[in-house]
């Protein structure tokens, strides 16, 4: 594509008259092209007004890493050696799927993300005061995992593995089948890791009355574990026409380990003399299970960008944990003693949301919704201790306990977005009323306990020349789970004890948080 102007030689003189050069005719000029390649790039990292997000696309990490390896890069997110994640420095947060709330960020969250293929993630948002579409849960904010969309029609797959020292592998399959109407998706990841914990513990004993310190203690300990995890995720989605769509997908996880520790134990008196020597030693194998399936529909309205979208999420997670316990005395001697206990846990979780959203003009919109969860939780520990004088374990009931946990919440939400030239902002509210029963089955006993609570959020935004100056407000909860509610003591070390409260309610935490995002070329610096 062009035009050539055929060459014509003109010579100008200081002080001569004007030359006329007459009409100068372009011709047509063309060129066969053997082919012509647009790009473009994400920024690694941008902002919007209630959240910042990462780009994985720019990250080696996401060619062949997990989702902890993608975090590790994430600005404001921490992750430590043994998987667990922080926000701003605390590990009170929630992590999202897509979104939405997903089981397998639970208690074994830590696992789980270190099973997501990285190469399967498109961005990760972090967002510090979410809206009020969001639930309340973690003081600190939210890290919401966005799961790649597969656009390509056909058969696609991917394989991926990785090796690394201490005899840790893992490794992922993922594969995708779209036509126009279907996408469906699989993969299948298998970790192997290896955990080596050490750590010391020193206790100083004092009078109650008095306060002089009557003796010391002193405890090493030194664990070894190797983990091996499997997780399985899969779905289908289905476009019935172009106002409408129906998807599910599930996912199963399942991790075993067998624990081995050792705990040196010494007691002095208060003039550091030894009183006390032993060892206690600790087998224990353990098997976790954690399996959920989706469920949803969305309707798109013939306005653009209103939808509806229904979902259900069903999900169960177990967890057997046996220990065998020998403990051997030096000082004094003592004849060595054996224990035993088990942990058997098992929950059952339903979750429930409707959410609508419908722009109002060209610049506002509006999001109405309402969300449920239920929770069922059963967590079941034995104890039995060495009779003497049937010289084998016995059954300890004053020990052994079982405690049956119930919660439900019913939260409805409405948020409204609004841009007025360089100014932008969103108000929410979500009122959320909880019902919260603990069944102290040892004892016979039933404890209920319920509270209503609204939520604010309100989020500002203005831009500059060459940033954007935000002020964000929101109220958070960080509410009990059942361990914090089991008011039975839990005698995994006898000298290391703990127990519940089962009237314990949510601590409350408000959040305002000024932040001044400045554009550089290479990224978004923070004040």
């Amino acid at each position: 594509m062009g035009f050539t102007v055929p060459e014509k030689e003109i010579i100008l003189k200081e002080g001569a008259a004007p030359v006329n050069i007459g009409t100068i005719e372009m011709e047509v000029s063309t060129n066969t092209l053997d082919e012509v390649k647009v790009t473009s790039k994400k920024a690694m990292l941008n902002t919007s007004i209630d959240r910042k997000v990462y780009n994985t696309s720019q990250d080696i990490m996401a060619q062949s890493g997990s989702a902890s390896d993608i975090l590790r890069n994430v600005p404001s997110v921490e992750v430590d050696i043994e998987g667990n994640v922080s926000l701003r420095g605390a590990g009170d947060m929630m992590i999202l799927i897509n979104g939405r709330p997903s089981p397998l960020m639970g208690k074994n969250k830590a696992e789980a993300l270190r099973q997501i293929p990285a190469n399967t993630i498109e961005r990760v948002e972090v967002i510090t005061n979410p809206s009020a579409r969001f639930r309340p849960d973690g003081s600190t904010g939210i890290i919401n995992i966005v799961l790649k969309k597969n656009t390509k029609a056909g058969f696609n797959g991917n394989v991926t593995g990785n090796f690394g020292n201490k005899e840790r592998a893992n490794g992922s399959v993922t594969i995708n089948y779209k036509t126009t109407k279907w996408n469906s998706f699989a993969t299948y990841s298998i970790r192997q890791d290896e955990r080596n914990r050490f750590g010391n513990t020193d206790r100083k004993f004092t009078d109650s009355i008095t306060g002089a310190v009557t003796g010391f203690y002193k405890e090493t300990f030194r664990s070894k574990a190797r983990p091996l995890s499997n997780l399985l995720r899969g779905g289908l989605d289905y476009t019935i026409d172009d106002k409408n769509s129906i998807g599910i997908s599930a996912n199963y996880l399942t991790t075993t380990q067998t624990r081995n520790d050792v705990l040196n134990r010494t007691f002095f008196n208060k003039n550091n003399i030894v009183t006390s020597q032993s060892d206690r030693l600790r087998n224990a194998p353990a098997i976790e299970y954690e399996k959920d399936a989706t469920v949803y529909w969305q309707h798109n309205f013939n306005k653009e960008d209103r939808e509806l979208r229904i979902e259900a999420t069903a999900s169960s997670q177990s967890e057997d944990e046996k220990n065998y316990y020998t403990n051997n005395y030096y000082f004094p001697i003592k004849k060595t003693i054996p224990d035993f206990n088990s942990v058997n846990q098992i929950e059952y979780n339903q979750q429930v949301t409707a959410d609508y959203i419908s722009p109002i003009g060209e610049d506002a919109k509006m999001e109405l919704g309402y969300a449920g969860s239920f929770i069922q939780q059963d967590i079941d520990f034995y104890t039995s201790t060495y009779d003497t004088s049937a010289q084998k374990l016995i059954k300890n009931m004053l020990l052994s306990n079982r405690f049956k946990f119930n919660q439900t919440v019913h939260a409805i939400y409405g948020t409204y977005f609004k841009t007025i030239n360089k100014f932008s902002y969103s108000l929410g509210l979500r009122a959320e009323q909880a019902f919260v029963k603990s069944n102290l089955v040892s004892k016979d006993s039933i404890i209920d306990n319920q509270y209503f609570q609204v939520y604010p959020t309100i989020h500002l935004a203005y831009k500059l020349n060459n940033g954007e100056l935000q002020l964000n407000y929101s109220k958070r909860v960080n509410r009990p789970e059942g361990d914090d509610m089991n008011p039975f003591t839990e005698y995994i070390d006898p000298l290391n004890l703990r127990a519940g409260n089962p009237k314990l309610l949510p601590e409350y935490i408000q959040w305002l948080y000024n932040y001044y995002a400045k554009i550089k070329r290479f990224g978004i610096l923070n004040y």
